[in-house]
């Protein structure tokens, strides 16, 4: 129907308009009241994201504080700009949803694999499918097959005297065990070259790492990656010599097969090696520096837990007690705060809430590690928790510093073996303290592919006699 004036038509056409988008940015906010959950308050074209998109919090802050905000409740809901997520703080449920019920919450929904990001294309953390499927074959044929030596770990140490950069340190060490396990001999730059384009927290790299946060999208549009696509000459040289390329042309990798049956472009067998490399140094370098970094921080300040995981290595040849202080400092510090999945089809478990294909949930694991209903003290460093049930979690799925169920971190027992091997060497070597630019407080943020200290830890190391 139309008006005679056209004004009139106009103003007709622009409140249609209006009222069109104000309905489809809406559409969703009482996607949770509906279902009698709480949540948080929505906005239009933000959702109840905006603290997120206008960057006041993190998505761990953002997390944190709406589990803290309920915690009476299993479940907090929320809008992210428009499509409906669900935080889900009740272990029992966590369970459900990544191990028993998987088959409804294998995706991640990110659609980051898709990027041109060298360090995302081939990253079993973000692919779905077929091709997490695949790619986890290749991975663990991979892992099965590595070796690197962590006998004389002590030799890489500098022979550091005082006030010293954690993080530098830790980095000598592991740039040489990532050599052995990657490359072999004179893999070294290749390494330092990755590992430091990752680490870089300039502007401009903070502002990818928030939109491969918030809008992973735009960051595959873009064509945003972390490193060069493409691998230098002098970086081409050394990974057509590496352990890497040499397992992937011995094994037969399996995904670079798959992707060949099915006549879809395909990498080079070296371009291939060198996405692998920088998703073991994304997921494994990365990971074990900041896990590393947190325990020896915490050492420091913890005399008395320093000295007691010293002598369970040297007088009486057993780790239980290091093992604890590891646990206790990954779960302090865990890599990833927040495990997110996509729910496949609509779920409906029994006495719980239904959630429909496509909905986001977020397993908020930092808080349910610092939760006082899961552990006593939860915000203490106390390895002592572990040796037995008394202080330890209620419940198993309340410690997930490497995931759960099947999409659980396929590195986790590598990733403990080089913490304990690289922390058992530093305990032999230095008396470690605090000194005068050690922070009170131990800080991680969110950056790019996990949590990161968010500035470099000092403490005094004392050559042992």
């Amino acid at each position: 129907m139309f008006f005679e004036s056209f004004l009139l038509n106009l103003s007709v056409i622009v409140v249609l308009i209006i009222a069109l988008i104000i309905d489809y940015v809406t559409k969703f906010f009482s996607y949770w009241y509906v279902r009698h959950v709480p949540y948080k308050s929505s906005i239009p074209f933000f959702g109840g994201d905006y603290h997120r998109v206008l960057g006041i919090r993190s998505s761990t802050e953002d997390a944190n504080i709406l589990y803290a905000k309920h915690p009476k409740d299993k479940y907090v809901g929320r809008v992210k700009c428009r499509i409906p997520d669900l935080i889900v703080k009740d272990p029992d449920t966590v369970k459900r949803m990544l191990s028993t019920d998987f088959a409804n919450f294998h995706s991640r929904g990110l659609s980051l694999d898709k990027s041109q990001d060298v360090c995302l294309r081939d990253n079993l953390f973000y692919a779905d499918g077929e091709k997490w499927t695949l790619l986890r074959e290749g991975y663990d044929s991979l892992l099965s097959n590595m070796n690197c030596e962590l006998e004389n770990l002590s030799d890489c140490l500098p022979g550091t005297n005082g006030d010293a950069n954690v993080q530098e340190i830790l980095s000598k060490v592991l740039d040489k065990v990532f050599e052995d396990l990657l490359l072999g001999s004179g893999g070294g730059s290749v390494v330092k070259e990755v590992r430091s384009a990752i680490q870089r927290r300039t502007l401009i790299e903070r502002c990818k790492s928030y939109l491969k946060d918030i809008f992973p999208s735009l960051y595959i549009m873009f064509g945003l990656t972390t490193i060069f696509g493409e691998p230098s000459y002098k970086t081409k040289s050394v990974i057509e010599k590496s352990k890497v390329l040499s397992q992937i042309k011995n094994l037969g990798n399996v995904y670079q097969l798959g992707i060949k049956e099915k006549n879809r472009k395909r990498h080079s067998d070296v371009e291939f090696a060198y996405s692998i490399i920088s998703s073991f140094i994304t997921e494994g370098y990365i990971p074990c520096l900041n896990a590393l970094t947190a325990l020896i921080y915490e050492l420091a300040l913890n005399p008395e837990v320093q000295e007691k995981s010293r002598n369970s290595v040297a007088k009486h040849n057993r780790d239980e007690y290091l093992d604890v202080a590891i646990k206790e400092a990954l779960r302090l510090h865990p890599p990833y705060s927040i495990i997110s999945r996509q729910c496949t089809k609509t779920y409906h478990p029994e006495g719980g809430i239904l959630i429909d294909r496509k909905i986001t949930i977020n397993v908020p694991v930092m808080a349910l590690h610092r939760d006082e209903e899961n552990y006593i003290n939860a915000n203490s460093f106390n390895p002592d928790r572990f040796l037995d049930d008394e202080g330890a979690s209620k419940h198993c799925y309340a410690y997930l510093p490497f995931g759960a169920g099947p999409r659980k971190c396929i590195g986790e027992q590598l990733a403990l073996k080089l913490i304990k091997s690289i922390s058992k060497a530093v305990l032999n070597k230095y008396e470690i303290e605090p000194c005068a630019k050690t922070p009170s407080k131990l800080t991680m943020v969110d950056h790019n592919f996990g949590r990161v200290a968010d500035r470099d830890i000092w403490l005094r190391f004392k050559v042992r006699a």
